[in-house]
């Protein structure tokens, strides 16, 4: 039977989320600038390498429509397509796989459990098959890969060009992020000192450039983390229903059409219900308008409020999902993703009930109102603070609470904006043209999602307000 794969994270962990479909990129890298692929040579290689055909449907182009992996290059139906079609089947053994290192270089890797981290392993494969270059015998794929300088996952953002996105929770991932990929190599450079005929001189820029190449094109499948060449020429469209998937009876990677396509048109899949900020970390890349933008918001919880420590009880007790942090400032800080709200009404959908149980709780000013809180989670299902305070006006100052907090959400976003817009602002000078686009989609879409819940928000304080 077939399993449904999607292209999976292979850094942090974010919440989900989605990217819609494109429209023409605004701003998009030089086909010129890389790497050039020989299209009946590669396809004859890959053929070879596989022992049978990968696609007599899809042909290497060009296209300035969609933004992906392909980076300047496309796959075009090659011949008329139907929905349904098999349009790509790749197997196993034409993978970049962790199964194809060296078995002395995986031994020495398992001995750490960061070094032996499926990813990383293919992150290191990928950097030997490199350093061999034309002897590799996967030099035809290693060498159509974009070079560091080409890609613009935001591992790859200098300070100045992070600087821009701080009103984002995406800036705290990029720095994260980047220290995880630190350490990896840390735990990983020891193992590969002991074979420099294969790795050479082990750097950390060698080491960054492969793990986002890897954390941004690989695929999890029943076998692992592969990569798998020809497939991540596809571009990407939000709403396609095609996606990669993995047959484990035949044990190979294909694609399924998801609607007709003409000759010379260009196919495209879904990587994943992606966010901007999940496609800018992750892939390199933005859209303009994503229908699956969702943003984050921190709310801190103040320990000099005398109801405190009874509120953090119950909610540690009953909270879903467990979201807190400690922060340094003596305080609790809670995470909330939020997505935008899609229509109005008393449910306000894209607004997560453990946000609102939330400011319920921590905007309480008397222990009678905690335990009918938690009394209310114990006789549900342990869901805190589900339904609408009784008191009307202690339910809008709840609400109001959160207001303020999507207000300065609100105007970090807008003001991060205008400062990107500034024709000869130091972003505008420094910032690669690029990024700079990429900063903007990720701001306007989290800030329409800040400004879609505070509409809501706002009339449900009038709503409650109207009928108490």
């Amino acid at each position: 039977m077939a399993a449904r794969v999607v292209r999976r994270r292979l850094a942090l962990a974010l919440a989900l989320a989605g990217a819609g479909a494109p429209p023409p990129p605004t701003c998009s890298q030089s086909a010129a600038a890389i790497p050039k692929v020989k299209d009946d040579a590669f396809l004859r290689w890959l053929r070879s390498k596989a022992g049978s055909g990968i696609s007599s449907a899809l042909r290497v182009g060009t296209s300035p429509l969609g933004l992906g992996l392909g980076l300047g290059r496309s796959l075009l139906a090659s011949r008329p397509i139907q929905e349904g079609d098999c349009i790509l089947q790749l197997p196993h053994t034409a993978q970049l796989t962790q199964d194809k290192l060296p078995q002395e270089v995986r031994l020495l890797l398992d001995d750490d459990p960061i070094a032996g981290d499926t990813a990383a392993k293919v992150a290191v494969l990928l950097m030997m098959e490199q350093h061999l270059g034309h002897e590799s015998g996967w030099a035809p794929y290693v060498t159509s890969l974009p070079s560091k300088d080409h890609m613009h996952n935001m591992m790859f953002w200098d300070l100045n060009e992070l600087h821009t996105v701080t009103s984002s929770s995406i800036y705290d991932e990029t720095i994260q992020q980047k220290e995880h990929v630190l350490r990896q190599f840390s735990a990983v450079k020891p193992a590969l000192e002991n074979f420099p005929h294969l790795f050479g001189e082990i750097k950390l820029e060698d080491f960054m450039h492969a793990s986002a190449l890897v954390s941004s094109r690989a695929w999890q499948t029943l076998r692992g983390v592969s990569l798998i060449p020809f497939a991540d020429f596809l571009n990407h469209d939000g709403v396609s229903n095609s996606i990669l998937v993995y047959d484990e009876q035949k044990d190979v990677s294909e694609v399924i059409a998801d609607r007709n396509y003409a000759v010379g048109e260009q196919v495209m899949i879904r990587y994943g219900k992606y966010s901007n900020a999940t496609l800018a970390l992750n892939f390199g890349f933005t859209l303009s308008r994503n229908i699956y933008d969702q943003a984050h918001i921190w709310i801190d919880m103040s320990e000099e409020d005398p109801l405190y420590k009874k509120k953090l009880d119950i909610w540690q007790k009953h909270r879903t999902p467990k979201s807190e942090h400690a922060c340094s400032s003596g305080c609790t800080r809670t995470s909330f993703a939020i997505k935008e709200v899609k229509y109005s009404g008393d449910k306000g959908v894209g607004i997560p009930q453990v946000l609102r149980a939330f400011v319920r709780v921590f905007c309480a000013t008397s222990i009678e109102e905690l335990d009918a809180m938690a009394m209310e989670a114990a006789e549900n299902d342990g869901r805190l603070a589900r339904r609408p305070l009784k008191h009307a006006e202690r339910e809008v100052h709840a609400h109001r609470k959160l207001l303020l907090h999507l207000d300065n959400m609100i105007q970090g976003h807008s003001t991060a904006i205008e400062q990107l817009e500034i024709v000869d602002g130091a972003a505008s000078r420094s910032m690669h043209p690029f990024r700079k686009e990429m900063a903007k989609n990720l701001l306007a879409g989290e800030l329409q999602v800040f400004q879609s819940v505070h509409a809501w928000v706002a009339n449900y304080c009038k709503t409650v307000r109207s009928m108490s």
